[in-house]
C-alpha cells in the first residue's frame, strides 16, 4: 500500500503528524459512520492522548445532506489506540501495519530535521564569526553571504522560500527546510567560513562556489592557448 495515510498541516518542525477518521474508515473497511461513532464512544480515552481535533466540513455541493459534518484528526497515540479497537481482519492488519509505519517515518523525518537544524546553529555561528573577524567587510556582509548560501544550495533566496512555504515572518526559514536541504545549507556555510578565513572577498567566493570562477579560468586558459598557437 503506497497511499498516504499520515499528514501534517504545514512544513514546520513543530508540525504534528495526524491521520483522519476518513482514512481509518476507508483503509480498515469500515463505514465512516461507524468510525465516527467509535471515536465518539471512546472520546474520553482518546482525549487522554491530547485534544481531539476536528473541523466542520460542509457537505459536497449537490449532495442531499445539508448539515456540516465533523472531520476528525487524530495524532499518533490517538490513532494507535483507536485501531486497537478494530477487529483484526486481513485488511485491518495490513492497514495497522502501514499506518504505524508511516507515523514512524514521519516522526523520524521530523527528528532528522531537528538534528540538522541544531547542527545548523553551529555552522551559522562559525560563518558569522568568520565574517566578524574580517575588518574589511561591512555590516551587511552576513546578509549577503546568507543569501548566497540559499541561492547556491536551494536556488532561491530566503524571502522566496518563506513566501512559497508559508513561513511566518518572525520564523526562521530553517524550520521549514527538509533534512536534505538543511544539510546542503550547513555544508555551504562551512565552506564559506573557510574561504573567508583564507581572506577571499565576496565576489571571489561567489564565483568559486557557483562555478563561475572555474568557468572563467577555463575560458582564459583556452583563449591564452589559442593566442600562443596563433
Amino acid at each position: 500500500m503506497n497511499n498516504q495515510l499520515v499528514f501534517v498541516k504545514d512544513l514546520s518542525l513543530n508540525a504534528v503528524p495526524f491521520t483522519t477518521d476518513e482514512i481509518i474508515a476507508e483503509y480498515s473497511g469500515n463505514s465512516l459512520h461507524a468510525t465516527k461513532q467509535m471515536i465518539r464512544n471512546h472520546q474520553k480515552e482518546i482525549e487522554k492522548f491530547g485534544v481531539l481535533a476536528f473541523e466542520m466540513r460542509k457537505p459536497i455541493k449537490g449532495s442531499k445532506g445539508g448539515r456540516p459534518v465533523k472531520k476528525y484528526s487524530l495524532n499518533r497515540e490517538q490513532a494507535t489506540f483507536l485501531i486497537t479497537l478494530l477487529d483484526n481482519t486481513e485488511q485491518v492488519v495490513q492497514f495497522k501495519f502501514n499506518l504505524v509505519k508511516q507515523f514512524f517515518a514521519k516522526d523520524k523525518e521530523l527528528q532528522e530535521r531537528q538534528i540538522k537544524r541544531e547542527a545548523g546553529k553551529l555552522t551559522t555561528s562559525i560563518m558569522n564569526d568568520a565574517i566578524k573577524a574580517r575588518e574589511d567587510l561591512d555590516s551587511h556582509a552576513f546578509t549577503y553571504f546568507n543569501q548566497l548560501v540559499y541561492k547556491t544550495t536551494l536556488g532561491k533566496n530566503v524571502t522566496q522560500i518563506k513566501r512559497e512555504r508559508g513561513v511566518p515572518k518572525s520564523t526562521p526559514a530553517t524550520e521549514y527546510l527538509s533534512a536534505a536541504e538543511l544539510n546542503k545549507v550547513n555544508l555551504m556555510k562551512q565552506k564559506i567560513a573557510v574561504l573567508l578565513e583564507l581572506g577571499m572577498e565576496y565576489q571571489a567566493i561567489k564565483a568559486l562556489i557557483t562555478g563561475a570562477g572555474i568557468k572563467a579560468l577555463m575560458v582564459n586558459k583556452t583563449q591564452h592557448r589559442a593566442r600562443e598557437e596563433a
